[in-house]
């Protein structure tokens, strides 16, 4: 087993050293071309020999246990900071190895059972992947409708899906609802030129048929349509988007669904299909929009990330183009969201770690998140949240790194009742309709929205005005 993954770790041009106990074993490793030191592989000295003390890493894969656990003691006392794998055949010896300090502990039993895991995993997929395709073969046009005003997210998942149906020979195009907002959403699709229609813009009897991607929820613009809805893929709990307000379950009207609430992005199950598909290979442009809608969906894996989302990054990692990324994720400010952020600093109120701001009247609603992200940052502050008055409505976005709060939940409790309300733990939004005073626009009305949003606000957490 050592002299297999020697082999491999040579194949990706690393350092190796072997230590052999046997001279015509050795040999024959040399004439491999490999570098070999023989000796006893828990004799300090001989490890020292093989420079053990600068390694960063140490693999001890003998087949007896005796052997690799004095193995793992010599190393450790010749470098503590190596990163140490070692391999043991008895179950019950696993905490002993960790406990004289392996990193990592491999076992038979336990690399059958990954293994086999990971089989049940790929056989899954590969039977959605068979389904899907066999939904979509039947098409020539197909509109692949992300969810309003579109994250990049959803737009990955779009694209990605587009370049599946071009695999099939199917013409798929983006077709989306609302605006494309937020600066770095705007960067996205421009630095990438990724090709999307507005609904208002195209005729929707023209397609084939619709896929949704990245909501539960049928989008506006398909309700009478839902016999053309051939498949959705998402990755929210329906719960957290789905409510009273006469919203179509998408998943209930698809001919194919991928619905997946314990994974954190919709990307990271799109990026799983490009990865087993026979004969495809993704293109750098639509690998860069995965990675980025994995790390935005999951806040750069700190929300409900799970290990798919780990896994399918890690394979993208290498196929997308970092340079893009990294002006992506720093894309120019505009004006209005400048002044709105101007505006919510200069309104802000902070009350033990929690940091309110009326932004006022806001054109664009993408202003809103991003100024809670900014004030995020400011010392004392961990949680932030910011509201304003938008197209007739008040919206709320809630941003927070205080593992004690989960400011979707607190959305829900203290604007469910008057509007639509939700998110995940670390970040959410809320929607109240603005009623008869949706066309004034004064001082006044201002006021009164910020009175009525602190006092839900404060009840749910606990603070009292005088705070």
């Amino acid at each position: 087993m050592s002299h297999v993954v020697a082999d491999a770790l040579r194949e990706r041009n690393e350092d190796v050293i072997i230590v052999e106990s046997k001279e015509e074993r050795a040999e024959v490793l040399r004439e491999q071309g490999f570098n070999v030191v023989v000796g006893d592989v828990t004799s300090e000295e001989v490890l020292s020999e093989a420079g053990v003390e600068k390694a960063i890493m140490a693999y001890v894969l003998t087949l007896d246990d005796d052997v690799n656990a004095a193995a793992v003691r010599a190393i450790r006392s010749l470098n503590p900071t190596a990163y140490v794998i070692a391999r043991v055949s008895d179950e019950e010896r696993v905490d002993e190895m960790h406990e004289l300090g392996a990193d990592e502990v491999l076992s038979p039993n336990q690399l059958l059972v990954e293994k086999l895991l990971y089989n049940i995993e790929t056989v899954e997929v590969r039977r959605k992947i068979h389904e899907l395709f066999n939904v979509l073969r039947d098409l020539e046009t197909l509109a692949i409708v992300p969810h309003d005003n579109p994250d990049p997210d959803a737009i990955a998942s779009a694209l990605a899906l587009a370049e599946l149906a071009s695999h099939l020979g199917v013409n798929a195009e983006i077709v989306y609802g609302g605006e494309i907002g937020h600066q770095e959403n705007k960067a996205m699709v421009n630095l990438l030129d990724i090709e999307m229609e507005k609904v208002s813009s195209v005729d929707l009897d023209s397609y084939d048929g619709f896929a949704v991607v990245d909501t539960p929820v049928l989008p506006k613009h398909l309700e009478g349509r839902e016999e053309d809805v051939v498949a959705v893929f998402d990755h929210h709990e329906s719960s957290d988007v789905m409510d009273n307000n006469g919203k179509i379950s998408a998943l209930e009207v698809a001919d194919f669904t991928d619905h997946r609430p314990d994974v954190g992005s919709t990307s990271t199950i799109m990026t799983q299909y490009a990865k087993l598909v026979d004969d495809f290979e993704l293109s750098r442009k639509t690998a860069t929009a995965l990675l980025y809608g994995i790390r935005t969906d999951t806040m750069n894996f700190t929300r409900n990330a799970s290990p798919d989302d780990l896994k399918a990054a890690a394979y993208l990692y290498p196929r997308a183009d970092h340079e893009v990324l990294a002006k992506i994720e720093s894309p120019d400010i505009s004006p209005e969201t400048l002044d709105v952020l101007g505006e919510a600093i200069r309104n802000r109120t902070v009350i033990r770690s929690y940091l309110f701001s009326n932004a006022g009247y806001v054109k664009n609603a993408d202003a809103l998140p991003q100024a809670a992200d900014y004030l995020l940052n400011l010392e004392g502050v961990n949680t932030a949240i910011v509201f304003g008055i938008v197209d007739g409505k008040i919206k709320i976005s809630a941003r927070t790194e205080d593992i004690r709060v989960n400011v979707g939940e607190i959305m829900k409790e203290a604007f469910g009742d008057v509007g639509s309300a939700g998110g995940h733990s670390k970040a959410a939004a809320a929607e109240i309709p603005l009623g008869i005073f949706r066309d004034v626009e004064d001082e006044i009305v201002l006021d009164l929205v910020e009175d009525a949003v602190k006092k839900r606000l404060f009840k749910v957490l606990g603070i009292e005005e005088k705070d």
